[in-house]
Order: structure tokens, then C-alpha cells, then sequence
């Protein structure tokens, strides 16, 4: 097998108590040696200021490359660009970009950058910049059909990006036939599964039927006969190497995970990745 590459996403803390978690979760998982971590752009409602603070303190604190996730929807590219300026004048250079949330009261034809294969276009003026884009291996929300979608995420990589990191989903095979159908179609380009450990499966359930993801019944079985604190860790440790290790199996060799801003699972799962212990990784 080819040589693992980890890589890690954030979101802004809001509070002191997540921005503890948070630097606790950093420190941790900067011990792996990941590829690069990335901060997602005004996560939960909040606005882009919480995005740009902490990318200020984390370029400056990271031990790794840093990618910021960057949304346009709504912006024209002169609202954009200096945006793009401020994050480069911290010296980031890798994004991550999405569309984003359509606003409620959208600027109508003055938002030039309705779909993130505009934003990609814009920052792909500057061949320096690392770019990468969002794909759906189960189809995204709103999209027409499969093969629409595909047709858009080839649209987002030809435009400029190097790579597409996917939604999360938990059969290795969900993202195999999806890897299939993008070759078919042409793409060329890096596709990086999204692992998401499962902390709380009630609550990945709600979300997954919201964003196009599926998650199988044995699984939530699976987890509903874990009935203690340990049991349930045991079990989404079990889930997310497993799967890792059938896409390994299958040539795949990069994972992006998402970590909720905690370390523990995120931690395991690497850990286990990587054929080593824990507590090597502690004293290393």
C-alpha cells in the first residue's frame, strides 16, 4: 500500500469552553502529522469574522499547512477578492471552496458567484493557490440526478481545483461506485474520502438525513446495542477503521476526517491507521 495521508477539519469555537477543547483537540491530532488541517467558513450560522480570527491564530500556532474553507454565495468577486487578500496576507494559500448556504435575501444579479465553480475560476487566477471542492458520493440534496451532479463536480475540477474531499458517508462501497462513475466520466483528479467518526448516532442520523447522507440500518443497530460509554467508543473506533481500511484495500490512500472539534476518535482512528499504539504516538 501506498504511503497514508491524514488530514484533519476544524470549526470556530464560539465560547472559552470549545476554545479549550479546540486547541486540546489541535495539539493532539498535530502529533500525527497530518497533510494539513482545515477550519470550515462561518460554521454554524456564524458569520466569516469567527472563521478569519481563528485561521489568524491557527496559521501562526500550527505545526502543518493550514486550508481555509471558503464560501461565495451571495458575493460578487469584487466583495471576494479582498477576502481571499486578508486569508493570503496570513499566509494561507490552500482553500477549500464551497458555495455554500444560498442567503435568504440573495443580492439577485449582482452576485457573480452563484456556484462554487466561480469562486474556483476566481482563485484559480493565481496558479500558487492549492484548491480543493466539496463532492456528494450519494448525490447532493439538491441536485437533479446522479449524473447531474457528477456533471457539476467535473464543471468545479476542471475549473481549477486539484482535488474534490467528499461528504461523509459509511459503506466503502457508497463511495467506490462513486469513484467508478467519476472516472467514467472523465475526472482525473484526486478524490479524498470524508471520514466521520460517529460520537453520537441519534445525532448523525438527524444530520445525515438532512445533507444526503446514508446511514444503514445495521449500523444504528450496531450502536443501539452499545449500551455504555465504552461499548459506543469501541464501536465507532471499530466503524471508521474498517471502512478506511476496505477503501485502503481498494487504493485509496488519503482521508480527510472530521473531527467536531474532538480528538479522541479522530485520534484512535488514525492511530489504529497508522499501525501504531496510542501511547507511542503520546511520547513521540
Amino acid at each position: 500500500m501506498s504511503q497514508l495521508s491524514l488530514s484533519y477539519e476544524f470549526f470556530p469555537p464560539r465560547s472559552e469552553a470549545q476554545q479549550r477543547r479546540f486547541w486540546c483537540t489541535l495539539g493532539c491530532l498535530q502529533t500525527l502529522n497530518p497533510a494539513y488541517i482545515s477550519m470550515t467558513w462561518g460554521a454554524l450560522g456564524s458569520t466569516s469574522a469567527a472563521s478569519l480570527e481563528i485561521l489568524e491564530h491557527l496559521v501562526k500556532d500550527a505545526t502543518v499547512p493550514v486550508t481555509a474553507h471558503l464560501s461565495c454565495s451571495g458575493q460578487t468577486e469584487a466583495q471576494m477578492k479582498p477576502m481571499i487578500e486578508k486569508l493570503e496576507a496570513l499566509g494561507i494559500t490552500r482553500f477549500l471552496a464551497l458555495r455554500g448556504d444560498v442567503p435568504a435575501e440573495a443580492s439577485g444579479h449582482d452576485a457573480t458567484l452563484s456556484h462554487a465553480s466561480h469562486l474556483v475560476s476566481l482563485l484559480a487566477q493565481d496558479p500558487r493557490r492549492d484548491i480543493s471542492v466539496a463532492a456528494y458520493p450519494e448525490v447532493h440534496p439538491e441536485s437533479a440526478s446522479a449524473e447531474s451532479d457528477m456533471k457539476w463536480l467535473k464543471h468545479k475540477l476542471d475549473a481549477g481545483a486539484k482535488r474534490a474531499i467528499t461528504q461523509f458517508f459509511f459503506e466503502a462501497d457508497t463511495f467506490l461506485r462513486f469513484r467508478d462513475k467519476a472516472v467514467a466520466t472523465g475526472i482525473t483528479q484526486t478524490l479524498v474520502p470524508g471520514i466521520l467518526p460517529i460520537h453520537d448516532i441519534q445525532k448523525v442520523a438527524d444530520f445525515s438525513s438532512r445533507c444526503g447522507a446514508t446511514v444503514p440500518d445495521h449500523l444504528i443497530e450496531r450502536f443501539g446495542r452499545a449500551t455504555t460509554e465504552e461499548s459506543r467508543y469501541s464501536a465507532a473506533v471499530e466503524q471508521c477503521v474498517n471502512l478506511c481500511q476496505r477503501l485502503r484495500q481498494e487504493g485509496v490512500n488519503e482521508f480527510h476526517l472530521y473531527t467536531l472539534n474532538q480528538s479522541t476518535l479522530s485520534s484512535a482512528v488514525s492511530t489504529e491507521l497508522m499501525g501504531k499504539s496510542v501511547e507511542s504516538i503520546v511520547a513521540a
